[in-house]
């Protein structure tokens, strides 16, 4: 008797644990699933994290980054050579690294990189960067570059010792360039001698007259009636204007001259804005070069 109770009872107990078999298996896997789905909601998480957060700008990375803007003051000068003894002159700081600045400069109708060692004077950084060496003009520049006052103040020094400036000094404030085709001439340079004095008369030099503040070649169009009866001069800087507003740096000295001096929205950076020039703007230029080659200059001995 307790042989076959023995017998059922032992196969009752292989039954159960049959039966039971599956369903563990299933919890098994059931389980491993959530696990897996819980993994990869995690994952997912993560970039939209990242993509939440903005990556910093240049300006927003290192302030200091921009353009300066000021006189290039002459300090050692040969007059025999016939200097210009100023120029305005932007410095542009494009990177700064732990150890070493980059840059260019544009002047005087010259665009030129420069690079150099850095190091720090409290919360300044002084510079001393040199131009490639593959231009006559090419030389170092040593300043300062303040974060307090946001300026830059230093000296550059020319290769070449034999250059009518060979050394010069400058104070440069920090600017936003930004193109405004409404930016006008001021009223007073309607006063201003040309650089340029006249061949035949030494004792007399071109002025302008108030014609050159009629018109705003880059927001107006002109019509040849407008000009037909303008003198020289002031056509040639109502349509150096126009590149003037787009930040060219003029070669040409009687420009420089003009609107280095008198023109306080002038900022050079660029010696190439032919791709910068609205429609209006070219159409314009055709028109003021057609009449300038034809038009009487206006000379006073005392500038009026």
């Amino acid at each position: 008797m307790n042989k076959w109770i023995l017998m059922i009872s032992l196969i009752i107990f292989q039954a159960c644990g049959q039966a039971g078999a599956p369903n563990d298996k299933k919890a098994e896997a059931v389980a491993e699933e959530e696990a897996v789905k819980s993994e990869a909601s995690q994952v997912e998480e993560i970039p939209e994290e990242v993509e939440a957060e903005p990556e910093a700008t240049p300006s927003e990375a290192n302030p200091l980054l921009g353009y300066y803007v000021g006189t290039f003051y002459g300090v050692d000068i040969d007059f025999d050579k016939n200097p210009a003894v100023s120029n305005k002159i932007t410095i542009s700081i494009d990177s700064i690294g732990q150890d070493e600045l980059f840059g260019h400069s544009v002047v005087a109708g010259n665009n030129r990189p420069f690079s150099g060692p850095i190091s720090k004077e409290g919360d300044n950084i002084k510079v001393e960067a040199r131009e490639p060496g593959d231009n006559r003009y090419d030389g170092v520049f040593t300043f300062t570059l303040s974060p307090a006052t946001n300026n830059v103040t230093g000296t550059w020094q020319a290769n070449n010792k034999k250059l009518a400036v060979s050394k010069r000094e400058y104070n440069l404030d920090k600017r936003v360039f930004s193109y405004d085709p409404s930016l006008a001439l001021p009223e007073d340079v309607s006063w201003s001698q040309l650089y340029e004095k006249h061949p035949k008369f030494e004792d007399r030099e071109e002025s302008l007259t108030e014609d050159v503040l009629s018109f705003n070649a880059s927001n107006e169009e002109l019509k040849k009636e407008d000009i037909e009866n303008m003198y020289k001069g002031d056509l040639e800087v109502m349509r150096n204007a126009i590149y003037a507003r787009h930040g060219y740096s003029f070669k040409n000295r009687k420009m420089r001259f003009i609107f280095d001096s008198s023109v306080d929205w002038y900022m050079p950076v660029s010696t190439d804005i032919r791709d910068d020039l609205t429609d209006l703007e070219r159409k314009n230029i055709d028109l003021l070069k057609r009449y300038e080659e034809h038009a009487g200059r206006y000379y006073d001995v005392f500038g009026r």
